[in-house]
């Protein structure tokens, strides 16, 4: 039988925390990188009762990669940082995920003309949208995207609470529909020992996109933002390739 952490390991395997470890197949040390820095400030507190034995809190922290939403490619240039609770009960074994944090800087999708960064640059910073899960080994993950300028106003978004972009990430490969083809993500590899460090890359290309929401006065601006984008978009016209490094803690080593 296994042991309580190497299951919480198992059950994480949408960030590839334990896809490996449970198996046996992760890759050994590489050599030193720039690895990022790790908080496990935003750790969520367990639910009533829950035994911090059989929990662990996980910290994803995406460093490049892409986020296709229609014809809007954006790079990743800035770090996005997840931070969830995962556990089961031990005796029902029913698992669970607990929200802890999600953090992202705005990245730049349009200059400003004549290189002014303010007032006619247009930028682009991704949010969360209420529900974060595992699945089949995937990471279930609901996010808007934050659309920046002035004339928008202050709640642009590409996706909302109520209409989310909900990704189902996985290191695996892809089902799409057409024209979108099958994409692999790459398993996890050990690129530190203590505290321990996985790198890895999960994608998913499945998803569909809903238009923009609240640009404007009124929303009169979300037509531009459409027409910019490609938006809506069906399943098959979108993707997400993520690049991650991931970091966990048993809760019984966290100072609650």
């Amino acid at each position: 039988m296994r042991s309580p952490l190497r299951r919480l390991l198992a059950t994480a395997s949408g960030l590839l925390l334990g896809a490996g470890l449970a198996g046996g197949v992760l890759a050994p040390p590489a050599a030193a990188e720039d690895i990022p820095d790790f908080s496990f400030a935003a750790c969520p507190d367990l639910p009533e009762g829950a035994d911090p034995s059989f929990w662990l809190c996980n910290v994803a922290i995406t460093t490049g990669g892409t986020f296709q939403l229609g014809g809007l490619d954006q790079k990743i240039t800035k770090p996005i940082t997840l931070t969830y609770a995962n556990g089961f009960d031990p005796v029902t074994l029913e698992e669970k995920v607990v929200f802890g944090g999600f953090k992202a800087d705005r990245m730049l999708v349009q200059p400003g003309i004549f290189g002014d960064p303010f007032l006619t640059a247009v930028y682009a910073q991704p949010r969360y949208a209420g529900s974060v899960g595992l699945k089949d080994g995937n990471l279930q993950l609901n996010l808007k995207l934050g659309v920046i300028n002035p004339l928008l106003g202050s709640n642009c978004s590409i996706g909302t609470d109520g209409n989310p972009i909900k990704l189902n990430l996985t290191v695996g490969t892809t089902n799409p529909p057409a024209p979108n083809k099958p994409i692999s993500g790459s398993p996890p590899e050990v690129v530190q020992d203590d505290p321990p460090v996985l790198k890895t890359t999960v994608v998913d290309n499945a998803f569909a996109v809903p238009g923009a929401s609240q640009c404007g006065a009124g929303g009169s601006m979300n037509w531009a933002i459409n027409l910019y984008a490609g938006l809506p978009a069906a399943a098959g016209h979108n993707a997400a390739i993520f690049n991650q490094y991931v970091s966990s803690k048993p809760y019984t080593e966290l100072r609650r």
